[in-house]
């Protein structure tokens, strides 16, 4: 008994967001205009905004991962579906807007009508484009003619493409392969045209550059892009053995970032695969986040085997049960400053995921040394979250549910045809289901979170994230203090 009360003297006591305040600071800042939330994701990726769109089904596909790509932050597509799918919905993003397409869509001048207007998608349910461009044949790809959509409205079901295209000789092309920005934009402005391919010395069709991919580029400065002007986006993977091949694969379809995720990410299985990917030569030049861990010695192992970022929180999302079934997890704030800790020391950038339920919580979680933060719920019921609009109550909900749940494993299992009795028998859910109301675009969200994290970084006397780290100071309050931060029934003062 007095072994048991020693141990108990000696726990040390783990703090969240709620327990919490920052002290405000004299501020330099005139206007939170000029505060800057610029961030890092992992070593070599930077982001505008210090926001993550989680890896679950019921949050982030290609529809989030471009929107929170256009807004400055970044979406990590969830794995609970095939390698296919998953890779399928990278290259969507990487095709929703680029300075230079590498792939443009193209079709055979012997095609019909009927046959272009499925390839051009018009109707929008397969993410459709504006024009096919006329080529000899798929492998040669010397230019013929584009077609676009109005060329194809009045053309009756059997004529060819051939007799319905703009031929090349009255389009306008370009052989400068090394051509900026700045020039395509003057050739389509002078030229009128909203097409510009770029041909190799055989009349051979290399790029496609748009004008409509260019006002997305002009548009938004802030926008995540890689060096070829694409959108960024991540992509989650698993640690069993088919999960090498999944990586590698990802990486092919052009994923900028890997994130190893499983609930204990301080284990052999997760370290082991870190390593794997650093060592595998198809992977070992793409950044790895690892998680999700929760003190520093996490840090320090996943640091060890090559992690470029970190996921810290063990229990905090608001459909997570890992605590109460488990009994295990650290208070969130406790977590990520445990971690940041040890990942400061090697320069690995961390994600606070999870405990988040307003911007002051993610100011907090940045002040405590975060350098971005995850969020599930709080995009979870946008219009570009994956899922069906339901009604629940009157109201119009979507479902949210966790990972470590029932739902997310069926609908792996399903997907996978791995309808085996005993995968459900065995599984011990910490995941669970619910729903959240239908919110609208993803933009407005973002701007609002993100408007509150300046403010954040205002009263701190800070004008950006590392000096905002530098300057934070926190207050611990009571039970009290917490009721005092909240709005307040005036009926009863």
């Amino acid at each position: 008994m007095a072994a048991a009360l020693d141990k108990l003297q000696s726990f040390p006591q783990g703090l969240t967001y709620d327990d919490v305040l920052l002290i405000p600071q004299r501020s330099p800042i005139r206007s939170r205009k000029s505060v800057s939330t610029k961030t890092r994701l992992s070593r070599h990726i930077s982001l505008s905004i210090p926001i993550v769109a989680s890896n679950m089904d019921t949050v982030c596909e290609d529809k989030t991962a471009v929107a929170m790509a256009r807004e400055g932050g970044i979406g990590i597509l969830h794995r609970f579906c095939n390698v296919e799918e998953q890779c399928a919905m990278v290259r969507k993003v990487k095709r929703a807007q680029s300075f230079l397409i590498e792939d443009p869509r193209m079709i055979l001048p012997t095609a019909t009508k009927a046959e272009a207007v499925e390839e051009l998608n018009w109707d929008g349910r397969k993410g459709g484009v504006s024009c096919l461009l006329v080529v000899d044949d798929l492998s040669s790809r010397r230019l013929r003619g584009v077609l676009s959509k109005s060329d194809v409205v009045f053309a009756k079901a059997n004529d060819s493409v051939e007799s319905l295209m703009t031929p090349v000789s009255r389009m306008v092309v370009s052989t400068n392969t090394a051509i900026t920005l700045q020039e395509a934009q003057e050739i389509l402005r002078t030229k009128r045209t909203n097409n510009l391919p770029i041909l190799g010395p055989k009349g051979e069709l290399l790029y496609l550059i748009t004008s409509s991919d260019i006002v997305k580029l002009t548009k938004n400065r802030s926008a995540s892009l890689d060096a070829r002007g694409r959108l960024l986006v991540g992509a989650a993977i698993g640690v069993k053995k088919e999960d090498h091949a999944r990586a590698a694969a990802l990486v092919e379809a052009g994923a900028d970032v890997l994130v190893v995720d499983i609930a204990h990410g301080h284990s052999d299985l997760c370290v082991d695969m870190v390593r794997a990917l650093k060592a595998n030569p198809r992977t070992a030049k793409i950044d790895v986040i690892a998680g999700n861990i929760a003190t520093g010695e996490g840090a320090k192992d996943l640091i060890e085997a090559g992690a470029d970022g970190l996921k810290i929180g063990v229990g905090p999302g608001s459909i997570c049960i890992t605590r109460l079934v488990a009994g295990s997890g650290v208070p969130q704030l406790t977590a990520v400053m445990d971690c940041v800790r040890v990942a400061k020391q090697h320069g690995v950038p961390c994600i606070a995921d999870g405990g988040v339920k307003t911007a002051g919580d993610i100011c907090k979680a940045i002040a405590a040394g975060a350098d971005t933060v995850m969020l599930g719920n709080m995009l979870a019921g946008t219009d570009e979250a994956p899922g069906r609009v339901l009604v629940k109550e009157g109201k119009k909900v979507k479902i949210i549910r966790g990972m470590a749940g029932f739902g997310a494993n069926i609908s792996k299992a399903e997907r996978e045809k791995r309808l085996d009795e005993d995968v459900f028998n065995d599984l011990v859910p910490e995941g669970v289901e619910g729903s959240v109301p239908c919110k609208g675009p993803i933009a407005p969200i973002l701007k609002q979170l993100v408007g509150g994290l300046r403010s954040g970084i205002s009263y701190c006397g800070a004008h950006n994230i590392p000096e905002m780290q530098q300057r934070a100071r926190f207050v611990r309050m009571s039970g009290a203090g917490l009721r005092e931060s909240g709005s307040h029934d005036i009926s009863k003062l």
